[in-house]
């Protein structure tokens, strides 16, 4: 499960997919109805399309829905290994990698429904999408060097603008997209992609800027085993300041904002194979430059956090937790202060990763 990391391994799953099929029933409900609540898209074990999809915690209710897009599609299956989401008015957007080195395939949802509006193959293995302030899509292919520019309708307008091997997560700010790298690539650069003529500029750091986050007027990028998060002014795309994290783990992963100055941050504690999981989250103030003392949220056993999200409307910071993929995954919900508020024990699907909010 760690986003196509060893390509023999997974194109050897593959071949064994195709010789003995994916053996498990695919569910075939009513389509689900999605009104105020949380998407949930889980990336899954390849060949068990039951186990990648994505699901609806309904949060008026507190009811989970498991395998939405299959309950609401006569039973048909995302396309293997699902990692980007994004909610757009009343349309949602899905990306999945498909199998290694090939196209995959972005998937246009009405999001009240969950029913299918449109799809299309594309790319090679499309990771995350981001909807730039022109109004149209910048993909990563993460098992190539490039990002793809898709429309609304999802027409491929641009096919490949080159960022340099392994690009992953992405975030817009103005005429920018900010581009960061899996944590196994072997070009450590920050790719700007100027979205008004889609040209280049590379950052480039000593080890691999593996997320990137959006403040006001401020980009924030941290880097693996760097530990650092670095500070850019979007304006200039320079860097006017770095945060060095004193923790003991050996990396740093996914970084969200919780204000213009706190981020929480993933401390990984195993790097052996570019993993970027992690076992604990840390509460960082950028402007002192401090870990928050009293702020504890660690994972012990199978337990991690495969996945974070903020939603400042509630002001909750919410945890992906796959179990190493030991059985179906949950979500944890925190307040800003790390306590457990509540627990989503079986989110009905593995390795949950993205969480999109849905307000209404």
């Amino acid at each position: 499960m760690k986003k196509l990391i060893l390509a023999s391994l997974f194109a050897f799953a593959s071949i064994v997919t195709i010789l003995t099929g994916c053996g498990e029933e695919i569910v075939t409900n009513n389509p689900v109805l999605s009104t105020k609540g949380i998407y949930v898209l889980y990336e899954g074990s390849f060949g068990q399309p039951q186990s990648y999809d994505y699901g609806f915690i309904n949060t008026d209710s507190n009811v989970v829905k498991p395998n939405v897009y299959q309950n609401s599609n006569g039973g048909a299956a995302l396309n293997a290994y699902p990692n980007g989401m994004q909610l757009i008015g009343g349309q949602l957007f899905i990306v999945s990698q498909g199998n290694f080195g090939l196209a995959g395939t972005i998937y246009k949802i009405d999001a009240g429904t969950n029913q299918l509006i449109s799809t299309k193959n594309f790319g090679t293995n499309p990771y995350n999408l981001v909807t730039a302030t022109n109004g149209s899509f910048y993909v990563t292919n993460t098992a190539s060097d490039y990002v793809s520019v898709l429309d609304n309708n999802l027409n491929v307008i641009t096919d490949s603008i080159r960022v340099g091997f392994n690009p992953s997560d992405l975030v817009s700010y103005g005429n920018y997209v900010y581009v960061a790298k899996q944590s196994y690539t072997f070009e450590n650069s920050l790719a700007v992609i100027d979205i008004t003529n889609n040209s280049v500029q590379k950052m480039f750091f000593n080890t691999p800027p593996v997320s990137v986050e959006i403040t006001e007027n401020r980009v924030h990028v941290s880097t693996y085993s760097g530990k650092t998060i670095y500070s850019i002014v979007q304006q200039l795309n320079t860097i006017i300041d770095s945060t060095k994290l004193n923790i003991s783990e050996p990396a740093i992963g996914t970084i969200v904002a919780m204000s213009n100055r706190i981020m929480f941050v993933l401390g990984v504690p195993d790097t052996a194979f570019g993993y970027n999981i992690g076992k604990r989250i840390y509460k960082v103030d950028l402007e002192t430059k401090t870990v928050d003392p009293s702020f504890n949220i660690v994972f012990t056993g199978n337990d991690d956090s495969y996945g974070i999200s903020y939603n400042p409307l509630e002001s909750r910071l919410y945890v992906a937790n796959s179990k190493s993929g030991s059985g179906n995954g949950e979500i944890r919900v925190y307040d800003n202060s790390g306590n457990l508020i509540t627990t989503y024990p079986d989110i009905g699907g593995k390795f949950p990763k993205r969480i999109v909010f849905k307000t209404s």
